[in-house]
């Protein structure tokens, strides 16, 4: 629900390494999404927080149950929306959500950013209330002693004599949270924390004298010789990623050494496709599935080109099959649709031999089938389905024929398909009657 996060495998070898900790009170520096605070109370320790960020701050106050921090939106639009939005506990953290959210598609570099920004402006109720309902589902079910919002390295300094053990996750490059946060920085004034710009070529001397002066745990991208004789865990996370090294002076006696290696080999679709040669009969059976849209996603990697990556994203996927096995893919974006029309963000096929399979999907993705299949999971009866095609050319011979061209932009077709009465078996037939060869 919050922005970073904490390596799984990291929080392994912390409650490992907490277990065999007797003390009372922990304190984390750079809190960030409360990750390992909700796992130290878990465990059953007195947590006391830190942060400088606004968004941070504010989870903090909903935890505590306060209102510490007073603000003000600076950029006019955002605060038109704002006033919108009913007083709730939880607006002002949503506030600065959407913020972030919406950050990533202001640049508007391409089609699709274009879109997503104006999705989100224009559903801003709808994600207000999405969200806000998310977060009343268990975001904040932890405690936290209080909340210190200034610089991490103070906050360890003062613990010390308490017994208590720090445990810190700072940023790893120059600037991270400026950078991180921007978009928030520019669009809200409030009373910023205290603390010094955190420079990782500084850093070593600072984990020094955490680790040899009090009892700390300090996790990070880099290896320091000066603190070898603290390290307790090399944490590979594979290719394209840093490795993670935790030094720790938390315990008294010595302590145990961790190597652990991230499984590389990634989780694949448990669907399985149509081989090239698979034959349609009269006698094969289609259907459609809703599935988890990673799903679909996994295949797309292998089955559209890499133009087209923004469809990496979506709210659920759907896999139409033939006898059991996938020939066809869709994704949908909830959050670009409307009351009658779902956007797809995408639609394609596997390879196959067989000609003309890209009009069997499109055909069976107007089904009654499919659109019962969404209304009773999702409650929404949608009435036709919507989808962008980024071309120059004056049409698109996949959907001429089955959806109906609705708008011609440079650049960019937009077509409308409306959903049938006819099932899925029937459509099959026709496609067969008209395509198969």
């Amino acid at each position: 629900m919050f922005t970073g996060t904490t390596p799984p495998e990291v929080k392994v070898v912390l409650q490992d390494i907490m277990s065999r900790v007797d003390c009372k009170e922990v304190y984390v520096a750079c809190s960030g999404n409360f990750n390992c605070d909700k796992i130290m109370h878990g465990m059953g320790f007195t947590v006391h927080s830190n942060d400088v960020s606004l968004y941070t701050k504010l989870a903090a106050d909903i935890v505590l149950g306060k209102d510490t921090t007073p603000m003000t939106c600076t950029n006019e639009q955002f605060a038109r929306i704002f006033d919108q939005w009913e007083e709730h506990p939880y607006k002002k953290l949503i506030e600065v959500m959407y913020v972030m959210s919406i950050s990533r598609f202001t640049s508007q570099k391409n089609i699709y950013e274009e879109e997503m920004l104006q999705a989100f402006l224009e559903k801003h109720m709808a994600y207000y209330l999405s969200t806000r309902e998310k977060l009343g589902k268990g975001a904040f079910n932890f405690k936290i002693a209080d909340f210190y919002f200034g610089d991490f390295v103070d906050f360890l300094k003062a613990k010390r004599g308490t017994g208590g053990v720090g445990i810190a996750f700072p940023p790893t490059y120059k600037g991270g949270y400026e950078k991180i946060y921007k978009a928030v920085e520019e669009t809200f004034e409030y009373e910023h924390a205290h603390y010094n710009l955190f420079d990782p070529k500084e850093a070593e001397s600072i984990h020094v004298d955490l680790l040899t002066n009090d009892r700390n745990i300090v996790y990070t991208d880099r290896p320091y010789e000066s603190i070898e004789e603290f390290l307790t865990a090399k944490i590979i996370l594979g290719k394209g990623k840093h490795s993670v090294y935790l030094y720790s002076s938390a315990e008294d006696k010595q302590h145990k050494k961790y190597f652990v290696e991230r499984r590389t080999k990634s989780l694949k679709s448990k669907y399985v496709t149509i081989p090239p040669d698979f034959e349609f009969k009269e006698d094969t059976n289609i259907s459609c599935k809703l599935v988890e849209v990673e799903n679909v996603n996994y295949y797309k990697d292998f089955y559209m080109a890499n133009k087209v990556n923004y469809t990496n994203g979506g709210d659920l996927g759907m896999i139409f099959f033939a006898d059991g096995m996938a020939f066809g893919f869709c994704s949908f974006s909830k959050m670009q649709s409307n009351l009658d029309e779902l956007f797809c963000l995408a639609d394609f096929v596997v390879n196959s031999h067989q000609a003309k399979l890209s009009k069997l999907l499109i055909m069976c993705e107007l089904s009654h089938d499919t659109q019962m299949e969404i209304a009773r999971k999702y409650g929404e009866y949608y009435q036709a389905i919507k989808t962008p095609v980024y071309t120059n050319n004056p049409v698109s011979m996949k959907y001429r024929g089955v959806f109906k061209l609705a708008k011609r932009e440079e650049g960019k077709l937009t077509y409308i398909g409306q959903f049938g009465k006819e099932s899925i078996t029937n459509i099959y037939k026709s496609w067969l009657k008209k395509y198969k060869k």
